[in-house]
């Protein structure tokens, strides 16, 4: 298996332990929302407090997982992440779309029947809707945040939308990556194992 993707997925872990130890010093008792949708989707388990998304990423283990493990557990741990950040974290790092605007964004990308181009941290725009997370958005895309972690509220109206998914097979969504990091590759990869196209529209 890919190295970088494992070394993604375990930063991604570490991370989610930092938040949820932030979580606690900010007397956070709720995760939001509750439950916490992606790991609700994808494992069955009912997260609803901070106690138990600590309890439950103890349990996740990264040694010598399988492809589609460890993409499931990135999906997870972005949802942890921006589940329990609430209470600490700017208003600036957290999820800067609403959902009436993804659906302004699902009902034009069905309507022209464009895919949607999830930009993590590039810069390079393709045909389509492009949605980006990072800092100074391209012209002409939304911003969906600053953080990758975000891409966890998108992929949960993405998993509810019949155009954007079918089960819990993505289509008509394209990963870009841009900027090279561990958290961006695993996300990148992760995205992929659950069907999202990564060939750029010229």
């Amino acid at each position: 298996m890919d190295k970088f993707f494992i070394k993604g997925a375990k930063k991604l872990l570490s991370l989610s332990r930092t938040k949820i130890r932030l979580a606690e010093e900010a007397d956070t008792i709720k995760t939001k929302p509750k439950p916490l949708p992606l790991v609700k989707r994808l494992s069955g388990e009912k997260i609803t407090t901070i106690p138990e998304a600590k309890e439950y990423i103890q349990n996740i283990e990264l040694k010598s997982p399988t492809t589609d493990y460890a993409a499931k557990t990135v999906l997870e741990l972005i949802d942890i992440i921006e589940g329990v950040k609430y209470r600490f974290e700017p208003p600036e790092l957290c999820v800067l779309l609403s959902i009436d605007e993804l659906k302004e964004i699902e009902k034009k990308a069905i309507n022209d029947q464009l895919s949607i181009n999830l930009l993590l941290m590039a810069e390079k725009t393709s045909r389509g809707i492009n949605i980006f997370t990072g800092e100074n958005p391209p012209k002409d895309t939304w911003h969906l945040g600053r953080v990758p972690s975000t891409v966890a509220f998108f992929l949960d109206f993405a998993f509810q939308s019949n155009y954007f998914s079918d089960g819990l097979r993505l289509k008509n969504i394209r990963a870009v990556k841009g900027k090279e990091t561990l958290i961006n590759y695993a996300i990148y990869c992760s995205l992929k194992e659950f069907g999202a196209g990564t060939e750029p529209i010229t």
